[in-house]
């Protein structure tokens, strides 16, 4: 009893010890994901226990001061997100998704430019327009939100975190630091903004936020996280090498799967195989093998994505995986040597890259 206890204590530290990176690294949407619906939630429970804020014994509909035109409240901003939101899981999972994410955008941006219309036929109509004087301040009981950066620092981390999710690696935990540092950013100005207005309650007169200063560090600071994923991702340092398994890391190929399973170097042996697969621009060549039943596979692998790793992933009809063939930065080869299979038909794909799929066929 204590020697199974201990064993599976052992079992548990070494999935930390030595974990399995594309596992792992395929799990990053789904905590990003995660960590969305808390943050939503919290605010949604802060939201229900924030009281009314009152200045006068009753509450009062704002009105803005004369000459100043201040836009209707819109969905826009939610089908946006919603739309956003598509697009990144098609990317990821592939399928459907991709063009409802494109339809969704192009229908908010529709949507949005009619509403725009709207509020400018309006303005025209009413004779409502801007002062021809521009004051130095808002006027009194309006409250601007001051110029920023953080919209160009999000779209920057945003850009990083699509291109991991199509060249994945390091680019990918790259993105989604980039993100988190660009989102603290901005929700610290929105506590520095709710500060003010907090103090405005009680001396009566609001001041803007100042300009900020151009984020010269944090820019410095992205462009440094990039080029490390760059260096990482292609394999210069051995030890963060493109598969992003490390010296006594992830477990040695085939690890996954059934016994015998395993990866030979390319080279000689390669033209010996029995089937080649390549991989190029992010797909497979060949999306069809053949192979026969009760007897070993080799599959000659020849990745030609320079910088870009890739490798096989065999999936029974289950989604079990049972044979996880070595990472290949491209360019580069490997031979690979599969287990004797059961008749019937199995998916392979690439661990580093979800929508490179084909189909192996056993007889």
């Amino acid at each position: 009893m204590l020697e199974q206890i201990w064993n599976a204590i052992l079992d548990l530290l070494a999935r930390f010890v030595t974990p399995d990176w594309g596992s792992l690294v395929a799990l990053v949407p789904v905590a990003l994901l995660a960590l969305i619906v808390l943050f939503i939630g919290w605010l949604l429970l802060r939201l229900t226990r924030v009281g009314p804020t009152r200045r006068g014994p009753e509450r009062r509909k704002p009105v803005p001061p004369p000459g100043i035109h201040m836009p209707g409240p819109s969905f826009a901003p939610i089908f946006g997100a919603i739309g956003v939101a598509l697009l990144l899981f098609g990317l990821v999972f592939g399928g459907a998704l991709i063009p409802l994410g494109l339809i969704a955008l192009v229908l908010t941006l529709l949507y949005w430019g009619a509403e725009a219309m709207r509020d400018y036929d309006h303005t025209a109509r009413t004779g409502s327009n801007l002062p021809a004087i521009v004051h130095p301040g808002p006027p009194p009981g309006v409250h601007m939100p001051g110029p920023s950066f953080r919209p160009v620092v999000a779209a920057i981390a945003v850009a990083v975190l699509l291109f991991g999710l199509v060249f994945g690696g390091f680019f990918l935990a790259t993105g989604l630091a980039m993100l988190v540092i660009g989102l603290l950013g901005w929700l610290r100005d929105a506590g520095a903004e709710y500060r003010l207005a907090e103090r405005a309650d009680v001396s009566g007169h609001l001041d803007p936020l100042p300009s900020p200063p151009v984020p010269t560090k944090t820019f410095a600071l992205f462009g440094a996280l990039f080029v490390l994923a760059i260096i990482l991702n292609s394999g210069i340092i051995p030890a963060g090498s493109a598969n992003g398994s490390s010296s006594g890391g992830s477990p040695a190929p085939g690890g996954s799967g059934g016994p015998g399973a395993s990866a030979t170097p390319g080279g000689p042996g390669a033209s010996t195989a029995d089937v080649t697969e390549t991989a190029q621009d992010v797909k497979f060549d060949t999306t069809a093998l053949a192979a026969t039943a009760g007897k070993p596979l080799t599959i000659a692998f020849v990745n030609k994505d320079a910088g870009i790793p890739h490798n096989i992933q065999l999936h029974d009809a289950s989604g079990a995986t049972i044979f996880d063939g070595e990472s290949v930065s491209g360019p580069g080869s490997t031979v690979y040597t599969l287990p004797a299979l059961k008749a019937g038909t199995y998916k392979f794909v690439c661990k580093w890259h979800p929508t490179m799929v084909g189909e192996l066929t056993v007889k």
